[in-house]
């Protein structure tokens, strides 16, 4: 059974409300708040939310039980869409980062590519939709890492944008041309999982297709 409680949303100390849990979104870029011109829906609970003045999607006190699922709907935002089975919101402050579709307006030194996932190198070829891709990195001390956003191929072309944000303790291994080696994870909707072969990525960029790199990841090419 879950229990009232006050929550306090800074700097606004002065703002508290009773409430029944809080959604924070984050670009998952930039780190910043992200709550105008989304859609976002408690389903299942009676009352609406409200976004206080720091930019948090707050529901007010309410049966708990109620709440089936929470949808986050980011319309023409390049962000994706975004599901939360009631069971991982998370009491009182649920934080999600919003990964970027390959529209996004990548600022200067950010690290990432731009790329497209299909079945195999035929023409026409068979894009992959709705699939996990996710880079891994290796560190320093030659250990493979996990970047911290996941992103999803588009419905229709299989496209992707997958970033790496390092924390300032975390140091990459570099090569001599100062790029990361990274590899891709591509995760289908059906739970098979593959990995690509390593390759090169620039840092404080993000790499577009080119004529001479399409940035194609064949899903037959991948290793399992």
């Amino acid at each position: 059974m879950t229990q009232p409680f006050t929550f306090v949303s800074p700097p606004e100390d002065a703002f508290q409300r009773r409430v029944l849990f809080a959604l924070e979104l984050l670009d998952a870029v930039t780190l910043a708040r992200v709550h105008h011109d989304i859609q976002v829906t408690g389903v299942g609970l009676r009352r609406k939310h409200i976004v206080n003045e720091s930019g948090v999607f707050v529901w007010l006190l309410e049966d708990f039980a109620g709440l089936q699922k929470i949808t986050i709907e980011p319309g023409v935002l390049p962000y994706e869409g975004v599901e939360i089975p009631a069971a991982q919101v998370q009491l009182p402050l649920t934080r999600i980062e919003l990964s970027p579709r390959p529209h996004y307006a990548f600022a200067a030194g950010v690290t990432g590519l731009r790329g497209t996932v299909i079945e195999e190198r035929v023409d026409p070829p068979i894009p992959i939709p709705n699939a996990e891709v996710q880079l891994r990195w290796l560190d320093e001390n030659s250990v493979w890492r996990d970047a911290p956003t996941i992103s999803r191929t588009q419905k229709k072309g299989g496209d992707f944008a997958a970033i790496l944000r390092l924390s300032s303790t975390e140091i990459p291994l570099l090569d001599a041309n100062g790029a990361i080696t990274v590899r891709l994870r591509v995760r289908r909707d059906t739970g098979s999982e593959r990995t690509s072969a390593d390759f090169p990525l620039l840092q404080g960029r993000v790499t577009d297709p080119s004529t001479l790199n399409a940035l194609t990841f064949a899903w037959d090419e991948l290793q399992p």
